[in-house]
Protein backbone atom coordinates (compact mmCIF):
# COMPACT_ATOMS: atom_id res chain seq x y z
CA UNK A 1 0.00 0.00 0.00
CA UNK A 2 0.97 3.71 -0.90
CA UNK A 3 1.14 4.09 3.20
CA UNK A 4 3.97 2.31 4.87
CA UNK A 5 4.79 3.47 8.27
CA UNK A 6 7.74 1.28 8.98
CA UNK A 7 9.99 -0.30 6.08
CA UNK A 8 12.17 -2.76 6.02
CA UNK A 9 13.11 -6.45 3.87
CA UNK A 10 13.77 -9.58 4.60
CA UNK A 11 15.23 -12.16 2.18
CA UNK A 12 14.87 -15.89 3.33
CA UNK A 13 12.44 -18.94 3.05
CA UNK A 14 9.66 -17.01 4.99
CA UNK A 15 6.78 -17.98 3.15
CA UNK A 16 4.46 -15.38 2.44
CA UNK A 17 5.47 -13.00 4.88
CA UNK A 18 6.12 -10.36 2.35
CA UNK A 19 2.07 -10.92 1.16
CA UNK A 20 1.06 -10.69 4.57
CA UNK A 21 3.25 -7.70 5.33
CA UNK A 22 3.95 -5.22 2.66
CA UNK A 23 4.54 -2.31 4.33
CA UNK A 24 7.75 -3.99 5.55
CA UNK A 25 8.98 -5.37 2.67
CA UNK A 26 8.44 -2.17 0.07
CA UNK A 27 11.69 -0.13 0.69
CA UNK A 28 14.27 -2.99 -0.43
CA UNK A 29 15.18 -6.50 -0.41
CA UNK A 30 17.37 -9.16 0.52
CA UNK A 31 20.19 -9.76 2.55
CA UNK A 32 22.50 -11.07 0.14
CA UNK A 33 21.13 -9.36 -2.73
CA UNK A 34 19.03 -6.24 -2.12
CA UNK A 35 17.51 -4.11 -4.84
CA UNK A 36 18.32 -1.89 -7.23
CA UNK A 37 15.22 0.18 -6.77
CA UNK A 38 15.60 3.90 -8.77
CA UNK A 39 18.97 3.12 -9.93
CA UNK A 40 17.52 -0.01 -12.07
CA UNK A 41 19.16 0.83 -15.45
CA UNK A 42 15.79 -0.60 -17.42
CA UNK A 43 12.14 1.27 -16.36
CA UNK A 44 10.01 -1.11 -14.17
CA UNK A 45 7.56 -3.30 -15.32
CA UNK A 46 4.91 -1.27 -14.29
CA UNK A 47 1.72 0.07 -15.90
CA UNK A 48 1.41 3.34 -14.94
CA UNK A 49 -2.02 5.52 -13.89
CA UNK A 50 -2.92 8.76 -15.66
CA UNK A 51 -2.37 10.77 -12.24
CA UNK A 52 -4.25 11.72 -9.14
CA UNK A 53 -7.28 11.36 -10.25
CA UNK A 54 -6.99 7.38 -11.15
CA UNK A 55 -5.18 6.79 -7.52
CA UNK A 56 -7.62 4.69 -5.50
CA UNK A 57 -9.22 5.91 -2.03
CA UNK A 58 -6.98 5.35 1.16
CA UNK A 59 -9.08 2.79 2.91
CA UNK A 60 -9.43 0.28 -0.54
CA UNK A 61 -5.22 0.07 0.03
CA UNK A 62 -6.07 -1.12 2.73
CA UNK A 63 -8.09 -3.71 2.49
CA UNK A 64 -6.64 -7.47 2.30
CA UNK A 65 -6.01 -8.44 -0.85
CA UNK A 66 -5.42 -5.22 -2.59
CA UNK A 67 -1.89 -6.01 -3.16
CA UNK A 68 -2.71 -8.84 -4.97
CA UNK A 69 -5.15 -6.92 -7.58
CA UNK A 70 -2.47 -4.59 -8.07
CA UNK A 71 0.12 -7.40 -9.06
CA UNK A 72 -1.93 -8.48 -11.90
CA UNK A 73 -3.34 -5.33 -12.97
CA UNK A 74 -0.03 -3.20 -13.01
CA UNK A 75 2.93 -5.06 -13.47
CA UNK A 76 2.77 -6.27 -17.39
CA UNK A 77 2.93 -9.85 -18.56
CA UNK A 78 6.44 -10.37 -19.07
CA UNK A 79 7.13 -9.72 -15.09
CA UNK A 80 4.46 -11.72 -14.30
CA UNK A 81 6.02 -14.35 -16.46
CA UNK A 82 9.09 -14.02 -14.80
CA UNK A 83 7.32 -14.55 -11.24
CA UNK A 84 5.69 -17.78 -12.16
CA UNK A 85 9.05 -18.88 -13.51
CA UNK A 86 10.61 -18.40 -9.87
CA UNK A 87 7.17 -19.58 -8.16
CA UNK A 88 7.83 -22.83 -10.10
CA UNK A 89 11.65 -22.76 -9.47
CA UNK A 90 10.38 -23.04 -5.35
CA UNK A 91 7.81 -25.14 -5.78
CA UNK A 92 10.23 -27.87 -7.08
CA UNK A 93 13.14 -26.76 -4.53
CA UNK A 94 10.10 -27.88 -1.89
CA UNK A 95 9.11 -30.99 -4.05
CA UNK A 96 12.69 -32.22 -4.62
CA UNK A 97 13.10 -31.50 -0.60
CA UNK A 98 9.96 -33.32 0.81
CA UNK A 99 10.36 -36.59 -1.63
CA UNK A 100 11.98 -38.45 0.73
CA UNK A 101 9.75 -37.77 3.62
CA UNK A 102 6.97 -39.18 0.77
CA UNK A 103 8.38 -42.77 0.02
CA UNK A 104 10.68 -43.40 3.21
CA UNK A 105 9.79 -46.76 3.58
CA UNK A 106 10.68 -48.13 -0.13
CA UNK A 107 13.65 -46.67 0.11
CA UNK A 108 14.69 -47.57 3.35
CA UNK A 109 13.53 -51.48 2.29
CA UNK A 110 15.33 -51.13 -0.52
CA UNK A 111 18.72 -49.29 0.61
CA UNK A 112 18.64 -52.00 4.04
CA UNK A 113 18.66 -49.44 6.73
CA UNK A 114 15.94 -48.23 9.45
CA UNK A 115 14.23 -50.48 11.90
CA UNK A 116 12.79 -53.61 11.16
CA UNK A 117 9.22 -54.21 10.84
CA UNK A 118 6.93 -56.38 9.20
CA UNK A 119 6.12 -56.04 5.30
CA UNK A 120 4.31 -57.29 2.35
CA UNK A 121 6.91 -59.52 0.78
CA UNK A 122 8.42 -57.88 -1.61
CA UNK A 123 8.43 -61.32 -3.97
CA UNK A 124 5.03 -60.83 -4.50
CA UNK A 125 4.24 -58.18 -7.08
CA UNK A 126 2.00 -55.02 -7.57
CA UNK A 127 0.66 -56.72 -10.71
CA UNK A 128 -0.29 -59.49 -8.52
CA UNK A 129 -1.99 -57.56 -5.76
CA UNK A 130 -3.63 -55.61 -7.93
CA UNK A 131 -4.94 -58.51 -10.08
CA UNK A 132 -5.73 -60.26 -6.87
CA UNK A 133 -8.04 -57.12 -5.36
CA UNK A 134 -6.39 -58.15 -2.15
CA UNK A 135 -3.75 -54.92 -1.75
CA UNK A 136 -4.65 -53.55 0.93
CA UNK A 137 -5.99 -56.74 3.00
CA UNK A 138 -2.12 -57.44 2.64
CA UNK A 139 -1.03 -54.55 3.82
CA UNK A 140 -3.30 -54.99 6.91
CA UNK A 141 -2.48 -58.07 7.08
CA UNK A 142 1.20 -56.85 7.46
CA UNK A 143 1.49 -54.39 9.63
CA UNK A 144 -1.45 -54.95 12.95
CA UNK A 145 0.13 -54.29 15.88
CA UNK A 146 0.39 -57.82 16.81
CA UNK A 147 1.99 -58.98 13.50
CA UNK A 148 4.79 -55.45 13.26
CA UNK A 149 7.31 -55.59 15.74
CA UNK A 150 6.98 -59.26 15.87
CA UNK A 151 9.37 -61.45 13.17
CA UNK A 152 7.88 -64.62 13.89
CA UNK A 153 4.23 -63.60 14.18
CA UNK A 154 4.78 -61.61 10.93
CA UNK A 155 6.58 -64.79 8.81
CA UNK A 156 3.43 -67.08 9.88
CA UNK A 157 1.37 -64.92 8.18
CA UNK A 158 -0.56 -65.86 4.66
CA UNK A 159 -3.08 -64.64 2.74
CA UNK A 160 -4.45 -66.56 -0.23
CA UNK A 161 -4.12 -65.29 -3.53
CA UNK A 162 -5.98 -65.60 -6.81
CA UNK A 163 -2.80 -66.39 -8.85
CA UNK A 164 -1.59 -70.10 -9.94
CA UNK A 165 1.90 -68.91 -8.82
CA UNK A 166 1.54 -68.64 -5.59
CA UNK A 167 2.71 -71.47 -4.33
CA UNK A 168 6.11 -70.67 -4.88
CA UNK A 169 5.80 -68.29 -1.64
CA UNK A 170 5.14 -69.65 1.88
CA UNK A 171 4.64 -65.88 3.27
CA UNK A 172 3.12 -63.38 2.84
CA UNK A 173 4.57 -60.88 4.86
CA UNK A 174 8.63 -60.44 5.62
CA UNK A 175 10.30 -59.19 8.42
CA UNK A 176 12.75 -56.59 6.88
CA UNK A 177 14.43 -52.42 7.51
CA UNK A 178 11.51 -50.13 7.24
CA UNK A 179 13.89 -47.35 6.36
CA UNK A 180 12.56 -45.53 10.08
CA UNK A 181 15.00 -44.55 13.19
CA UNK A 182 17.34 -42.88 13.82
CA UNK A 183 19.35 -42.97 10.10
CA UNK A 184 16.31 -41.26 8.70
CA UNK A 185 15.70 -38.56 10.67
CA UNK A 186 19.48 -37.66 10.41
CA UNK A 187 19.39 -37.77 6.62
CA UNK A 188 15.97 -36.15 6.37
CA UNK A 189 17.16 -33.20 9.18
CA UNK A 190 20.93 -32.59 9.78
CA UNK A 191 22.58 -33.78 6.19
CA UNK A 192 19.91 -31.13 4.46
CA UNK A 193 19.70 -28.30 6.73
CA UNK A 194 23.17 -28.05 7.91
CA UNK A 195 24.42 -28.42 4.39
CA UNK A 196 21.65 -25.64 3.43
CA UNK A 197 22.71 -23.25 6.12
CA UNK A 198 26.65 -23.48 5.31
CA UNK A 199 25.24 -23.29 1.12
CA UNK A 200 23.47 -20.54 1.67
CA UNK A 201 26.02 -18.31 3.56
CA UNK A 202 28.17 -18.76 0.81
CA UNK A 203 25.46 -18.17 -2.06
CA UNK A 204 24.36 -14.75 -0.71
CA UNK A 205 28.19 -13.27 -1.43
CA UNK A 206 27.38 -14.66 -4.73
CA UNK A 207 24.26 -13.31 -5.39
CA UNK A 208 25.86 -9.93 -5.07
CA UNK A 209 28.31 -10.85 -8.01
CA UNK A 210 25.77 -10.33 -11.20
CA UNK A 211 24.87 -12.98 -13.38
CA UNK A 212 22.08 -14.42 -10.90
CA UNK A 213 19.89 -15.49 -13.62
CA UNK A 214 22.96 -18.28 -14.78
CA UNK A 215 23.07 -19.04 -11.38
CA UNK A 216 20.06 -19.58 -10.28
CA UNK A 217 19.65 -21.46 -13.57
CA UNK A 218 22.45 -23.52 -12.42
CA UNK A 219 20.91 -24.19 -8.65
CA UNK A 220 18.16 -25.67 -10.35
CA UNK A 221 19.86 -27.81 -12.53
CA UNK A 222 22.31 -28.99 -10.13
CA UNK A 223 19.64 -29.53 -6.87
CA UNK A 224 17.40 -31.47 -9.38
CA UNK A 225 20.48 -33.84 -11.28
CA UNK A 226 21.24 -34.48 -7.52
CA UNK A 227 17.32 -35.50 -7.13
CA UNK A 228 17.12 -37.65 -10.57
CA UNK A 229 20.36 -39.55 -9.51
CA UNK A 230 18.81 -39.96 -6.19
CA UNK A 231 16.84 -42.65 -7.97
CA UNK A 232 20.21 -44.69 -8.63
CA UNK A 233 21.11 -44.94 -5.21
CA UNK A 234 22.42 -48.70 -3.81
CA UNK A 235 23.72 -47.81 -0.42
CA UNK A 236 22.68 -45.38 2.95
CA UNK A 237 25.69 -43.49 2.41
CA UNK A 238 24.81 -42.45 -1.29
CA UNK A 239 21.65 -41.21 -0.13
CA UNK A 240 22.93 -39.06 2.24
CA UNK A 241 25.80 -37.45 -0.01
CA UNK A 242 22.85 -36.98 -2.65
CA UNK A 243 20.81 -35.33 0.06
CA UNK A 244 23.60 -33.01 0.85
CA UNK A 245 24.00 -31.91 -2.94
CA UNK A 246 20.36 -31.01 -2.99
CA UNK A 247 20.56 -28.99 -0.10
CA UNK A 248 23.70 -27.10 -1.16
CA UNK A 249 21.84 -26.26 -4.96
CA UNK A 250 18.60 -25.95 -3.18
CA UNK A 251 20.49 -23.05 -0.39
CA UNK A 252 20.61 -20.83 -4.06
CA UNK A 253 16.88 -20.59 -4.97
CA UNK A 254 15.59 -17.91 -2.49
CA UNK A 255 18.79 -14.94 -3.08
CA UNK A 256 18.73 -15.88 -6.52
CA UNK A 257 15.10 -15.73 -6.82
CA UNK A 258 14.43 -12.31 -4.81
CA UNK A 259 17.64 -10.77 -6.59
CA UNK A 260 15.91 -11.70 -10.07
CA UNK A 261 12.59 -9.97 -9.04
CA UNK A 262 13.75 -7.10 -7.60
CA UNK A 263 14.53 -5.89 -11.04
CA UNK A 264 11.07 -6.72 -12.46
CA UNK A 265 8.62 -5.21 -10.37
CA UNK A 266 8.68 -1.62 -8.79
CA UNK A 267 8.63 -0.39 -5.10
CA UNK A 268 5.03 -0.86 -4.84
CA UNK A 269 4.38 -4.15 -6.11
CA UNK A 270 7.62 -6.13 -4.67
CA UNK A 271 5.87 -7.10 -1.43
CA UNK A 272 2.82 -8.78 -3.11
CA UNK A 273 5.41 -10.32 -5.78
CA UNK A 274 7.87 -11.86 -2.91
CA UNK A 275 4.56 -13.34 -1.24
CA UNK A 276 3.52 -14.93 -4.19
CA UNK A 277 7.11 -16.71 -4.76
CA UNK A 278 7.00 -18.09 -0.98
CA UNK A 279 3.83 -19.68 -1.51
CA UNK A 280 6.06 -22.27 -3.20
CA UNK A 281 6.34 -23.61 0.10
CA UNK A 282 3.18 -24.70 0.21
CA UNK A 283 2.18 -26.01 -3.09
CA UNK A 284 5.66 -27.94 -3.60
CA UNK A 285 4.76 -29.56 -0.19
CA UNK A 286 1.63 -30.43 -0.89
CA UNK A 287 2.39 -31.63 -3.98
CA UNK A 288 5.08 -33.80 -2.61
CA UNK A 289 2.24 -35.96 -1.42
CA UNK A 290 -0.01 -36.05 -4.43
CA UNK A 291 3.48 -37.27 -6.57
CA UNK A 292 5.00 -39.38 -4.51
CA UNK A 293 2.60 -41.59 -3.67
CA UNK A 294 0.83 -41.64 -6.84
CA UNK A 295 4.09 -42.37 -8.66
CA UNK A 296 5.42 -45.14 -6.54
CA UNK A 297 2.31 -47.21 -6.28
CA UNK A 298 2.04 -47.14 -10.20
CA UNK A 299 5.79 -47.47 -10.31
CA UNK A 300 8.31 -47.37 -7.91
CA UNK A 301 10.09 -44.83 -5.73
CA UNK A 302 13.04 -44.59 -8.06
CA UNK A 303 10.58 -43.23 -10.56
CA UNK A 304 9.62 -40.77 -7.65
CA UNK A 305 12.95 -39.10 -7.78
CA UNK A 306 13.36 -39.34 -11.44
CA UNK A 307 10.33 -37.95 -12.50
CA UNK A 308 11.02 -34.72 -9.76
CA UNK A 309 14.42 -34.46 -10.75
CA UNK A 310 13.72 -34.61 -14.42
CA UNK A 311 11.16 -31.33 -13.94
CA UNK A 312 13.78 -29.07 -12.76
CA UNK A 313 16.38 -30.28 -15.46
CA UNK A 314 13.27 -29.01 -17.57
CA UNK A 315 12.46 -25.27 -15.49
CA UNK A 316 16.88 -24.46 -15.20
CA UNK A 317 17.50 -23.93 -19.03
CA UNK A 318 13.67 -22.29 -19.60
CA UNK A 319 15.18 -19.16 -16.69
CA UNK A 320 18.39 -19.68 -18.47
CA UNK A 321 17.32 -18.74 -22.34
CA UNK A 322 14.02 -16.42 -21.63
CA UNK A 323 14.46 -14.37 -18.11
CA UNK A 324 17.00 -11.51 -18.82
CA UNK A 325 18.88 -9.76 -16.40
CA UNK A 326 18.77 -5.90 -16.31
CA UNK A 327 22.11 -4.04 -15.11
CA UNK A 328 22.25 -2.08 -12.32
CA UNK A 329 22.74 1.59 -13.65
CA UNK A 330 24.39 2.39 -9.78
CA UNK A 331 26.93 -0.42 -10.88
CA UNK A 332 27.39 0.92 -14.25
CA UNK A 333 28.27 4.13 -13.20
CA UNK A 334 30.49 2.70 -11.13
CA UNK A 335 32.48 0.86 -14.10
CA UNK A 336 32.95 4.40 -16.01
CA UNK A 337 33.68 6.54 -12.63
CA UNK A 338 36.53 4.34 -11.54
CA UNK A 339 39.22 3.81 -14.37
CA UNK A 340 41.04 0.63 -14.31
CA UNK A 341 44.25 2.34 -14.07
CA UNK A 342 43.07 3.97 -10.39
CA UNK A 343 44.58 1.84 -7.92
CA UNK A 344 44.00 4.37 -5.08
CA UNK A 345 39.94 5.01 -5.55
CA UNK A 346 39.90 1.16 -6.08
CA UNK A 347 42.07 0.38 -2.40
CA UNK A 348 40.20 3.27 -0.81
CA UNK A 349 36.66 1.39 -1.75
CA UNK A 350 38.06 -1.87 -0.24
CA UNK A 351 39.07 -0.33 2.72
CA UNK A 352 35.60 1.57 3.27
CA UNK A 353 33.65 -1.65 2.87
CA UNK A 354 35.32 -3.84 4.87
CA UNK A 355 35.47 -1.03 7.49
CA UNK A 356 31.40 -1.00 7.24
CA UNK A 357 31.28 -4.64 7.09
CA UNK A 358 32.79 -4.89 10.63
CA UNK A 359 31.14 -2.22 11.91
CA UNK A 360 28.18 -4.01 10.82
CA UNK A 361 29.46 -7.35 12.48
CA UNK A 362 30.30 -5.48 15.72
CA UNK A 363 26.63 -3.73 15.78
CA UNK A 364 25.34 -7.34 14.82
CA UNK A 365 27.04 -8.90 18.05
CA UNK A 366 26.02 -6.63 20.45
CA UNK A 367 22.26 -6.47 19.24
CA UNK A 368 21.89 -10.02 19.82
CA UNK A 369 23.80 -10.71 22.67
CA UNK A 370 21.19 -11.80 25.18
CA UNK A 371 22.71 -8.95 27.89
CA UNK A 372 21.73 -6.52 25.26
CA UNK A 373 18.78 -7.64 24.06
CA UNK A 374 16.97 -10.27 26.27
CA UNK A 375 13.76 -9.89 23.90
CA UNK A 376 15.12 -10.86 20.85
CA UNK A 377 17.51 -13.53 22.16
CA UNK A 378 13.96 -15.50 24.09
CA UNK A 379 12.27 -13.99 20.57
CA UNK A 380 14.86 -16.19 18.59
CA UNK A 381 15.24 -19.66 20.91
CA UNK A 382 11.35 -19.16 20.69
CA UNK A 383 11.37 -18.89 16.99
CA UNK A 384 13.70 -22.27 16.79
CA UNK A 385 11.30 -24.25 19.54
CA UNK A 386 8.52 -23.21 17.25
CA UNK A 387 10.26 -23.63 13.72
CA UNK A 388 11.25 -27.30 15.15
CA UNK A 389 7.67 -28.59 15.81
CA UNK A 390 6.94 -27.56 11.81
CA UNK A 391 10.20 -29.68 10.99
CA UNK A 392 9.29 -32.78 13.20
CA UNK A 393 5.68 -32.90 11.16
CA UNK A 394 6.77 -32.62 7.88
CA UNK A 395 9.62 -35.17 8.23
CA UNK A 396 7.57 -37.52 9.97
CA UNK A 397 3.56 -36.91 8.57
CA UNK A 398 3.72 -39.72 6.25
CA UNK A 399 5.32 -42.05 8.41
CA UNK A 400 3.34 -41.53 11.34
CA UNK A 401 0.07 -42.02 9.07
CA UNK A 402 1.27 -45.20 7.53
CA UNK A 403 3.17 -46.60 9.40
CA UNK A 404 1.52 -45.84 13.09
CA UNK A 405 -2.06 -45.79 11.57
CA UNK A 406 -1.72 -47.81 9.15
CA UNK A 407 -3.52 -46.20 6.46
CA UNK A 408 -2.92 -46.40 2.74
CA UNK A 409 -0.84 -44.10 0.65
CA UNK A 410 -3.74 -43.71 -1.14
CA UNK A 411 -5.66 -42.66 1.71
CA UNK A 412 -3.32 -40.18 2.86
CA UNK A 413 -2.72 -38.46 -0.86
CA UNK A 414 -6.52 -37.50 -0.62
CA UNK A 415 -6.08 -35.74 2.63
CA UNK A 416 -2.53 -34.45 2.60
CA UNK A 417 -1.95 -33.23 -0.96
CA UNK A 418 -4.69 -30.29 -0.23
CA UNK A 419 -4.68 -29.33 3.46
CA UNK A 420 -1.02 -28.13 4.10
CA UNK A 421 -1.43 -25.69 0.77
CA UNK A 422 -5.03 -24.60 2.17
CA UNK A 423 -4.20 -24.31 5.79
CA UNK A 424 -1.00 -22.94 5.83
CA UNK A 425 -1.33 -20.23 3.19
CA UNK A 426 -4.77 -19.14 4.89
CA UNK A 427 -2.83 -18.96 8.34
CA UNK A 428 0.24 -17.40 6.96
CA UNK A 429 -1.99 -14.36 5.32
CA UNK A 430 -4.26 -14.29 8.33
CA UNK A 431 -1.42 -14.03 10.90
CA UNK A 432 0.04 -10.68 9.06
CA UNK A 433 -3.43 -9.04 8.82
CA UNK A 434 -4.47 -9.50 12.90
CA UNK A 435 -0.99 -8.20 13.94
CA UNK A 436 -0.86 -5.41 11.65
CA UNK A 437 -4.58 -4.38 12.92
CA UNK A 438 -3.51 -4.92 16.94
CA UNK A 439 -0.20 -2.99 16.40
CA UNK A 440 -2.14 0.04 15.29
CA UNK A 441 -1.48 2.71 17.80
CA UNK A 442 0.27 0.61 19.80
CA UNK A 443 3.73 -0.63 20.76
CA UNK A 444 4.93 -2.98 18.11
CA UNK A 445 5.34 -5.91 20.14
CA UNK A 446 1.97 -5.89 20.69
CA UNK A 447 2.25 -7.93 17.37
CA UNK A 448 3.81 -10.94 19.68
CA UNK A 449 0.34 -12.00 21.27
CA UNK A 450 -0.85 -13.21 18.05
CA UNK A 451 2.08 -15.50 18.51
CA UNK A 452 1.15 -16.83 21.80
CA UNK A 453 -2.54 -16.50 21.15
CA UNK A 454 -2.04 -18.86 18.42
CA UNK A 455 0.37 -21.67 19.07
CA UNK A 456 -1.89 -22.49 21.98
CA UNK A 457 -5.17 -22.36 20.00
CA UNK A 458 -3.03 -24.42 17.46
CA UNK A 459 -1.94 -27.31 19.60
CA UNK A 460 -4.71 -29.24 20.20
CA UNK A 461 -5.46 -29.74 16.54
CA UNK A 462 -2.33 -30.75 16.22
CA UNK A 463 -2.92 -33.29 18.79
CA UNK A 464 -5.94 -33.91 17.36
CA UNK A 465 -4.07 -35.58 14.05
CA UNK A 466 -2.14 -37.86 16.19
CA UNK A 467 -5.03 -38.97 18.51
CA UNK A 468 -8.15 -38.82 16.50
CA UNK A 469 -9.25 -41.36 13.94
CA UNK A 470 -9.91 -40.50 10.46
CA UNK A 471 -11.04 -37.92 8.93
CA UNK A 472 -11.16 -36.63 11.77
CA UNK A 473 -7.03 -36.26 12.05
CA UNK A 474 -6.53 -34.86 8.93
CA UNK A 475 -8.98 -32.54 9.12
CA UNK A 476 -8.04 -31.54 12.42
CA UNK A 477 -4.54 -30.48 10.63
CA UNK A 478 -7.05 -27.41 8.98
CA UNK A 479 -7.06 -25.59 12.27
CA UNK A 480 -3.40 -26.23 13.09
CA UNK A 481 -2.05 -25.39 10.04
CA UNK A 482 -4.09 -21.93 9.81
CA UNK A 483 -3.22 -20.73 13.53
CA UNK A 484 -0.21 -22.59 13.82
CA UNK A 485 1.02 -21.20 10.87
CA UNK A 486 0.32 -17.61 11.72
CA UNK A 487 3.89 -17.12 13.72
CA UNK A 488 6.13 -17.09 10.59
CA UNK A 489 5.58 -13.51 9.28
CA UNK A 490 4.55 -12.26 12.73
CA UNK A 491 8.08 -13.40 14.18
CA UNK A 492 9.51 -11.57 11.59
CA UNK A 493 7.96 -8.47 11.95
CA UNK A 494 8.99 -8.52 15.59
CA UNK A 495 12.45 -9.19 14.92
CA UNK A 496 12.60 -6.31 12.21
CA UNK A 497 11.07 -4.01 14.99
CA UNK A 498 13.07 -5.08 17.28
CA UNK A 499 16.72 -3.43 15.81
CA UNK A 500 18.40 -1.31 14.59
CA UNK A 501 17.50 -0.14 10.55
CA UNK A 502 20.86 0.13 9.66
CA UNK A 503 21.03 -4.05 9.76
CA UNK A 504 17.38 -5.01 9.77
CA UNK A 505 18.74 -7.31 6.83
CA UNK A 506 21.41 -8.64 8.23
CA UNK A 507 19.67 -9.52 12.01
CA UNK A 508 17.38 -11.43 9.81
CA UNK A 509 19.55 -13.75 7.90
CA UNK A 510 21.05 -14.21 11.72
CA UNK A 511 17.75 -14.96 12.72
CA UNK A 512 16.65 -17.70 9.95
CA UNK A 513 20.01 -18.67 10.39
CA UNK A 514 19.33 -19.29 14.20
CA UNK A 515 15.78 -20.83 13.85
CA UNK A 516 17.25 -22.88 10.85
CA UNK A 517 20.19 -24.71 12.94
CA UNK A 518 18.36 -25.59 15.90
CA UNK A 519 14.50 -26.21 14.32
CA UNK A 520 16.15 -28.02 11.19
CA UNK A 521 17.81 -30.84 13.18
CA UNK A 522 15.37 -31.06 16.19
CA UNK A 523 13.94 -33.90 14.40
CA UNK A 524 16.42 -36.86 15.59
CA UNK A 525 15.13 -36.62 18.71
CA UNK A 526 12.25 -38.71 17.42
CA UNK A 527 13.60 -42.01 17.61
CA UNK A 528 15.31 -41.71 21.11
CA UNK A 529 12.19 -40.50 22.03
CA UNK A 530 10.29 -43.28 20.18
CA UNK A 531 12.34 -45.58 21.73
CA UNK A 532 11.79 -44.44 25.17
CA UNK A 533 8.29 -44.35 25.52
CA UNK A 534 7.95 -47.49 23.49
CA UNK A 535 5.17 -45.66 21.17
CA UNK A 536 5.84 -43.34 18.22
CA UNK A 537 2.50 -41.19 18.56
CA UNK A 538 3.76 -40.10 22.32
CA UNK A 539 7.41 -39.05 20.61
CA UNK A 540 5.68 -37.09 18.00
CA UNK A 541 2.78 -35.49 21.00
CA UNK A 542 6.18 -34.33 22.28
CA UNK A 543 8.01 -32.71 19.70
CA UNK A 544 5.04 -31.68 17.64
CA UNK A 545 1.62 -30.38 19.37
CA UNK A 546 3.56 -30.10 23.11
CA UNK A 547 6.76 -27.90 21.08
CA UNK A 548 3.72 -25.32 20.21
CA UNK A 549 2.98 -24.88 23.50
CA UNK A 550 6.89 -24.48 24.85
CA UNK A 551 7.19 -22.04 22.03
CA UNK A 552 3.77 -20.20 23.29
CA UNK A 553 5.39 -20.18 26.73
CA UNK A 554 8.59 -18.58 25.79
CA UNK A 555 7.23 -16.47 23.51
CA UNK A 556 5.56 -14.67 27.00
CA UNK A 557 8.43 -14.46 28.45
CA UNK A 558 9.80 -12.54 25.56
CA UNK A 559 6.84 -10.08 25.35
CA UNK A 560 7.38 -8.74 29.38
CA UNK A 561 10.94 -8.22 28.24
CA UNK A 562 10.70 -6.08 25.24
CA UNK A 563 10.60 -3.39 26.65
CA UNK A 564 14.57 -3.34 27.06
CA UNK A 565 15.20 -3.97 23.40
CA UNK A 566 13.04 -1.41 22.06
CA UNK A 567 14.89 1.72 24.07
CA UNK A 568 17.95 -0.01 23.51
CA UNK A 569 17.25 0.10 19.61
CA UNK A 570 16.18 3.59 20.18
CA UNK A 571 19.66 4.61 21.63
CA UNK A 572 21.44 2.37 19.12
CA UNK A 573 19.91 4.22 16.25
CA UNK A 574 20.69 7.86 17.94
CA UNK A 575 24.11 6.77 18.41
CA UNK A 576 24.55 5.10 14.86
CA UNK A 577 23.10 8.33 13.61
CA UNK A 578 25.62 10.78 15.36
CA UNK A 579 28.51 8.37 14.30
CA UNK A 580 29.29 9.60 11.01
CA UNK A 581 30.99 6.15 10.23
CA UNK A 582 27.79 4.20 11.06
CA UNK A 583 26.96 1.39 8.72
CA UNK A 584 24.94 2.53 5.90
CA UNK A 585 21.04 1.11 6.16
CA UNK A 586 20.77 -1.86 2.89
Amino acid sequence: PPTCPSRSHACSHVYVFHLSYPCLYSDRMATKGGLEDENSETKPLLETTNGEEDAPPEWYTKVPGYGMVQLFTKAKPYALYVLFLMLLAYLLNQLDRYTLPIVYKAVGAALGYGDYSCQANPDITKAILNSSGLNDTVFKVCTTDDNKHNESLCLDQHVELNDDGMEEWNRTCHYWHDGTGILYQVVAGPVFNVLYIVAGVFVGFLADYGHRVAWLSLSVLFWSVATGLTGLVQTYWQLAILRGFLAIGAAGCTPFAVRIMSDFFPQELRGTAMGVYYWGIYFGYSLAFAIGNQINRSLNWRWVFYISGMAGVVVGPIIFLTVWEPKSKKNKEKEEDSPDNDKTAMSASLTDRKSSFLSRMVLIFKTFLPCFSPGLFLLCFAGSIRNAGGYVWAYNTQQFFEDYRGYSSQHIESYMSWIPLAGGSLGAVLGGVISDFLVKGRSPYVRIWVLIVSQVVAAPFAAGALFLKTPLCFLSLIPANVFGEMWIGVTTAVVIDLVPKQIRTTAIAVYLFIITLIGGNFNVLVSPLKTAFDDYKWALFLTYPCVFLASSVLFVFAFFVMRWDLKRKAALEKDLLINQGSPRTV
